[in-house]
């Protein structure tokens, strides 16, 4: 999915426009009738209410994510018919130039938010910052739990027997269709799942962040550095994958800190050095261990041990079994059958 940014800056836009009008309507703050044009003054307004109002700032909060969740559903839905029709390399273009488009129409597009300008967002983390002043440990929970939920989600899809269905059809389309599996409808249901949960996640970081801006959702950074992390953890392995998230953000932050004592020693701009760095180990990993850290392993659709359980009970079952009962026919053959 080259087009990821999409539906993040969905998410994202969709959950900072509403809340911030929503939260200026329920604190009754005036807003002259153009909201974005007085937002520099109805913003602070908004986080003074936020900061004395919990209950109000976790109502805000979930509006956000199930707004952000229903609209990246919605454009999956909608990127899904023509994108069904496609193969795996002109729907990687078609997702892409989307994603460009719906770009631009966020830059160009005022009253949503604020063109090329942005907005700022209520701080629905305001409650946090009043007395022991614990807001990042209040998102970092969040963002852990709701990391953990995908993760979770993810191993349970892997070993249903929908996984099973992806696994055949990423390996095999023409197998899969021959075998009655109707892939055009399972691309089109992981593609809306898949949107939702980008949605939920620009959410998250724009009432983090406190803005959301078109610029900030950028291909570099909402593309192709999520599919170099892919690449490095190990593709279609859930384990991996967050391995491989861990193991770049890390990186990055590091490689980040230390550049510019490289300064005058590379002949080149430091702020480049993350880009050609992770643009090499891609070619490095591709080249040496297609697979990434951890390649993909057979998934087990049932703990090992329910499967002993289930053999042992069957062996058990076939060696007591009584001896079925012979037809009229076999019965004649037999007798046929003996000598004399």
């Amino acid at each position: 999915n080259f087009g990821k940014v999409m539906f993040v800056a969905a998410g994202a836009a969709a959950a900072g426009s509403v809340s911030g009008r929503v939260a200026a309507i329920v604190l009754g703050i005036n807003t002259h009738g153009n909201y974005n044009g007085f937002i520099a003054t109805i913003i602070p307004s908004v986080n003074t209410g936020l900061s004395q109002n919990i209950i109000l700032s976790i109502e805000l909060l979930v509006l956000g994510v199930l707004l952000a969740a229903l609209v990246g559903a919605v454009l999956g839905f909608v990127a899904s018919y023509p994108a069904i029709r496609l193969r795996e390399d002109y729907l990687g273009m078609l997702l892409l130039a989307s994603a460009q488009l719906f770009q631009i129409f966020l830059g160009g597009y005022q009253p949503l938010i604020g063109a090329s300008q942005g907005i700022e967002v209520p701080d629905v983390f305001a409650w946090a910052e009043t007395g022991i002043e614990v807001r990042d440990v209040v998102v970092l929970v969040l963002v852990a739990a709701f990391a953990f939920l995908v993760y979770l989600y993810a191993e349970r899809v892997a070993r249903s027997p929908l996984g099973r269905t992806l696994r055949a059809i990423r390996d095999n389309e023409v197998a899969a269709r021959a075998l009655g599996k109707d892939d055009a409808a399972v691309r089109r249901n992981v593609i809306i799942v898949a949107s939702a949960i980008s949605a939920v996640a620009g959410a998250i970081l724009t009432f983090y962040v406190g803005a959301v801006n078109a610029e900030t959702w950028t291909r570099v950074t909402w593309t192709f550095w999520i599919w170099v992390m892919l690449i490095i953890g190990g593709a279609a392995n859930n384990a991996g994958v967050a391995l491989g998230a861990f193991a770049f953000t890390f990186l990055f932050k590091v490689v980040d800190q230390v550049k510019f004592y490289f300064q005058g020693y590379i002949p080149f701009d430091v702020n480049w050095l993350e880009y050609l760095m992770f643009a090499s180990l891609l070619i490095i990993i591709l080249a040496f261990r297609p697979g990434g850290i951890l390649p993909e392993k057979s998934s087990a659709t049932l703990p090992w041990r329910t499967i002993a359980q289930i053999v042992q009970s069957e062996s058990r079952n076939i060696g007591t079994s009584p001896k079925p009962h012979n037809t009229p026919e076999q019965d004649q053959n037999e007798r046929t059958d003996k000598p004399g």
